[in-house]
C-alpha cells in the first residue's frame, strides 16, 4: 500500500513539475517569480535586436530538440504560439509553442473550435511531444516583466523562428528555450 502511495505521490509531484516549467500553469501572482526565485526583472520593452528581420536557418522540429538537445546549447526551431487556452502569459515574457510540423485540426475549415490555437483537437499523447516554452530572459536568467501579447505581432497561431538557447532539462518531456531572436514568419 505504502508503495502505492509513494507512486501516486512521485506522478504528482513529476507532473506539477513539468506542468510548471512548460506552461506555468495559470499561476496568477503578484510578484511572480522567476529561474533564480527572485522578482521577474521589469523591462517596458522588447530587448532591441529580438525580433529577427530574416529567419534563422536550420529550425530543428521540437520533438527532436526534446530527445537530443542538452542544455545550454544553441538551437532554432519553427513552431506556432499555442497549445494551451492562453499560451502567452500575462505580464511574463514567456509563452508555450508547438512544432509548426504537428497538424491542427482545430484550424480547419467547418471546425468551430473557440480556441483553436489550444490544439484541443490534438491528443495529449500527439501535443506533449511538439510542446516547448519559450521565454525571453535578462542577465541573470529571469523572463522580463513584459506581456508578449500583442508585442511585435506576438499572439496565439503566430508562426515564429525562434532562435535561443537550452534552458534546464529536468527530465526530457521539458524544453524550455531562452530566446535571443524570434522571427514572425506569419500572423493569424
Amino acid at each position: 500500500m505504502r508503495i502505492v502511495h509513494l507512486k501516486l505521490f512521485t506522478v504528482t509531484l513529476l507532473t506539477g513539475t513539468v506542468c510548471i516549467a512548460l506552461t506555468g500553469c495559470d499561476q496568477d501572482s503578484s510578484a511572480p517569480t522567476g529561474n533564480s526565485g527572485g522578482t521577474i526583472s521589469t523591462s517596458a520593452s522588447l530587448p532591441d535586436g529580438l525580433i529577427l528581420a530574416a529567419a534563422p536557418p536550420g529550425a530543428t522540429p521540437v520533438a527532436e530538440l526534446k530527445r537530443t538537445a542538452k542544455e545550454g546549447e544553441q538551437v532554432v526551431m519553427r513552431v506556432v504560439v499555442g497549445g494551451r487556452k492562453k499560451p502567452i502569459v500575462e505580464n511574463r515574457s514567456v509563452m508555450t509553442v508547438v512544432d509548426v510540423g504537428l497538424n491542427n485540426q482545430c484550424v480547419l475549415p467547418g471546425d468551430s473550435c473557440k480556441t483553436p490555437w489550444d490544439y484541443c483537437c490534438a491528443s495529449p499523447e500527439q501535443l506533449r511531444p511538439n510542446l516547448a516554452t519559450v521565454q525571453i530572459v535578462d542577465d541573470q536568467g529571469r523572463p522580463l516583466a513584459i506581456d508578449l501579447l500583442g508585442a511585435s505581432k506576438l499572439e496565439p497561431l503566430a508562426v515564429l523562428v525562434v532562435k535561443g538557447s537550452v534552458g534546464p532539462r529536468p527530465d526530457p518531456g521539458t524544453l524550455v528555450i531562452n530566446a535571443s531572436g524570434l522571427f514572425v514568419e506569419s500572423t493569424p
